[in-house]
């Protein structure tokens, strides 16, 4: 049996969503929208890539498992490790191959990081950028000896995707940032996600300016404790 939205939603979510107002299915492709949303929420994978969408980072439970098992922070913060990558270029690829291969290469790159990774938490924390989230529940750490596996890694796997009649350009090349970041006395497992996304992307653009592979520590300090009433 088929239903149909009320013309209330319909309304509503194409004044919402003004570019779908043009398209014929416009209220069913945005339901279609808000549904894949929620899923990402959940921590289902992004479709394109593979890998767990921001969604579920900022919005979602990724990390409470992440902050559970820690035994909430101990007593000197919750750590988390993170390894940044973000391909340099990659619009020159998309309009090189096209937008399908380049699908093809992110998944390549996803599938990658798995590999040298397994135990992590992939994420994809923008359009071509991707964090490699190294929390308590993974049996490795934030470390420099990750790099030389990704470096080799990442270009094979986009290579053995790129199509093999397609003019022939400069193998892919990424930046990587490392970031270990500690969180004091978080309150609930909620205010890590959008904190970590936050670090990531900050990680990534002072390795993109510097540029740095150094490992950047930082610290964040959310006890929220009152200084002493003077008597």
């Amino acid at each position: 049996m088929s239903h149909h939205i009320t013309d209330r939603s319909e309304k509503a979510l194409l004044a919402l969503f003004p570019t779908a107002q043009g398209r014929p299915d416009g209220p069913t492709w945005l339901v279609d929208q808000l549904v894949d949303a929620e899923l990402h929420r959940r921590g289902y994978p992004d479709t394109v890539t593979g890998a767990t969408h921001a969604l579920a980072l900022n919005q979602g439970q990724l990390l409470k498992e992440e902050f559970d098992i820690s035994t909430h922070g101990h007593s000197d913060g919750w750590v988390i490790g993170a390894v940044l990558v973000d391909p340099l270029e990659f619009t020159l690829f998309n309009m090189r191959h096209g937008f399908k291969a380049g699908d093809e290469a992110l998944r390549a790159m996803v599938a990658g990081m798995k590999q040298v990774c397994p135990t992590a938490k992939v994420v994809r924390i923008h359009v071509d950028g991707f964090a490699i989230l190294l929390g308590p529940t993974s049996d490795q750490r934030v470390s420099a000896d990750l790099l030389p596996k990704l470096r080799d890694v990442l270009p094979a796997k986009v290579a053995a995707v790129t199509p093999k009649d397609a003019e022939p350009g400069k193998p892919l090349k990424f930046t990587f940032g490392l970031l270990e970041l500690t969180v004091v006395d978080p309150p609930n497992w909620q205010v890590l996600g959008p904190l970590v996304w936050a670090e990531c992307e900050r990680a990534l653009i002072i390795a993109r300016r510097k540029p740095t592979e150094s490992l950047q520590e930082r610290r964040v300090v959310l006890d929220g404790r009152l200084p002493e009433m003077a008597r």
